[in-house]
């Protein structure tokens, strides 16, 4: 019995051999074929262009916000009312440059701050003082400590009809011109208004 034995392991090592390099051809393979992928993708002239160069419009754009890091400090946000009251913003987070800080949420920071009376209703504008408007700019209302978004028109909303005191926080961040998943910078702040009736 000890010799059937060991026939039978002998008779498995070439199937054992076999499944292994079957292994290995096949590891080999697919190792190829993702490296394959992986360099196809880094080609950055794809192969369908025309070499043709970008319009005026889009070079001044790409220009401007290649230049809007060289040049300019972390943008320090101008909120007014439509009759010219200004509203103070307080700094959140942010990255800018090689410089990012980090700061509690909106309404810790807005603890303390003395509010500005504004007429319900009224319409306030935000201006971040760049030469370049971000990609993306939010504003959030936090109601009873729950963020609710606000919509914005070309910079500027309208206060709610209620009167009381509302707590607002908001994002803006401006992308590369290239890919817009590439943050170039992005700001965050907070204020605090009291909504009043016109007397």
């Amino acid at each position: 019995m000890v010799n059937m034995h060991r026939k039978s392991n002998t008779s498995n090592i070439p199937l054992l051999q076999i499944k292994f390099f079957n292994t290995i051809r096949t590891l080999t393979t697919l190792l190829f074929l993702s490296t394959l992928l992986i360099l196809s993708g880094c080609n950055p002239t794809p192969s369908h262009s025309t070499n043709k160069t970008a319009s005026p419009s889009t070079t001044n754009a790409n220009q401007a916000k290649t230049e809007l890091k060289q040049n300019q400090e972390l943008p320090t946000p101008v909120i007014q009312t439509e009759s010219g009251t200004p509203i103070p913003a307080i700094q959140g987070s942010y990255c800018w440059e090689s410089m990012c800080a980090d700061y509690a949420g909106d309404m810790e920071l807005l603890e303390g701050q003395v509010t500005v009376s504004v007429l319900v209703g009224e319409n306030i504008s935000i201006h971040l003082g760049t030469n370049v408007p971000p990609d993306e700019l939010t504003l959030v209302e936090y109601v009873n400590g729950v963020a609710r978004p606000i919509s914005l028109r070309e910079g500027s909303f309208q206060l709610a009809q209620e009167k009381g005191t509302h707590y607002y926080g908001a994002f803006a961040r401006w992308t590369s011109p290239q890919n817009s998943q590439v943050s170039l910078g992005d700001t965050s702040f907070a204020f605090v208004i009291r909504g009043v009736e016109k007397k």
